[in-house]
C-alpha cells in the first residue's frame, strides 16, 4: 500500500521536480498495483486500505466511494505518466478515458483537463489522428469560451504545442500557424513566468520537430525576454 500522501497535488509535484526516472517508475508501478488491489479487492481488503469508511454499508455506497477513488489513482496515474521522464502519456489513455467516463457519470462542471492529456496520448497513432484532433478542437473551444482555472498555463502550452505538431503531421499547416502563434503570444505577455529551458521543455519535440522546437529564438520571444531583463536590471537600480 503506497503512503498516505500519495494521491495528493504535493507528491505529485515532488515526482516532477525532485523524482529521478528510476523513482518515477517505482511510484509507477507502486500506484498501479495498488489499483489493482482496490479494483479487485474484497470489501474486508478495502475497508483494510482505507477506501471504505465506517458509514459506507449499502452496495451502493461501496460501490460510490470505491469509484471515486478510484477516479482519483486514475487521474494520479495519468499525471505519473505525463511528468515522467522520459514522458509516458500514451500509457495513460486507459486511466484517463475512466476519468473522462467517471466525470460524465458525476456531471457537474465540465473539465477538460483529462479531455486534452487524452488528446496528447493518442495523437501520434494514426488511427486515432482524427479522434484527437476532435478532442483537441472541443476541449480548446470549452476552455477558451469558459476557462479552466485548474489547468493552467504549463498544461494548455503543453497540449496547445501538441495540437500544432499533428495538425501539422495532417498538412493543416495555416491552422498549426494559429495555435503556434497562440503560443508565442502567451510567452510574449508573459516573458519572466516560465524560465527559458522549462518553457522549451513544454512546447518543443525533438522526435517531431517543427517551428516550436526553436521557440527561444523567435523574434517576438527575444524581444519580449530582452526587454523583461531589462526592466529587471533598471528596477535594481
Amino acid at each position: 500500500m503506497p503512503p498516505k500522501h500519495f494521491l495528493t497535488s504535493n507528491f505529485r509535484v515532488a515526482f516532477e521536480e525532485y523524482f529521478n526516472p528510476e523513482q518515477q517508475r517505482n511510484a509507477v508501478n507502486t500506484l498501479q498495483g495498488h489499483i489493482a488491489e482496490v479494483r479487485d479487492g474484497s470489501e474486508e481488503q478495502r475497508r483494510e486500505l482505507g477506501v471504505l469508511k465506517p458509514q459506507d454499508k449499502s452496495p451502493e455506497q461501496i460501490e460510490q466511494r470505491v469509484a471515486a477513488y478510484l477516479n482519483k489513482c486514475y487521474w494520479q496515474l495519468s499525471q505519473f505518466y505525463r511528468y515522467s521522464n522520459p514522458c509516458r502519456i500514451s500509457e495513460a489513455e486507459p486511466y484517463l478515458r475512466e476519468v473522462i467516463r467517471y466525470a460524465k457519470v458525476k456531471g457537474g462542471k465540465r473539465d477538460v483537463t483529462p479531455e486534452l492529456y487524452l488528446a496528447v496520448a493518442i495523437q501520434r497513432v494514426p488511427e486515432r489522428e482524427q479522434e484527437a484532433l476532435a478532442l483537441f478542437v472541443d476541449a480548446f473551444g470549452d476552455l477558451d469560451t469558459n476557462g479552466a482555472p485548474a489547468f493552467g498555463p504549463r498544461s494548455e502550452l503543453w497540449a496547445r504545442a501538441h495540437w500544432a505538431r499533428l495538425l501539422r503531421r495532417v498538412e493543416r499547416v495555416e491552422e498549426a500557424q494559429v495555435q503556434e502563434q497562440i503560443i508565442v503570444d502567451w510567452v510574449v505577455g508573459h516573458p519572466m513566468v516560465l524560465p527559458p529551458q522549462k518553457l522549451k521543455a513544454l512546447v518543443s519535440d525533438d522526435a517531431d520537430g517543427g517551428p516550436l522546437n526553436n521557440v527561444l529564438e523567435h523574434p517576438e520571444v527575444l524581444a519580449a525576454f530582452q526587454a523583461a531583463k531589462e526592466k529587471k536590471d533598471a528596477a535594481r537600480v
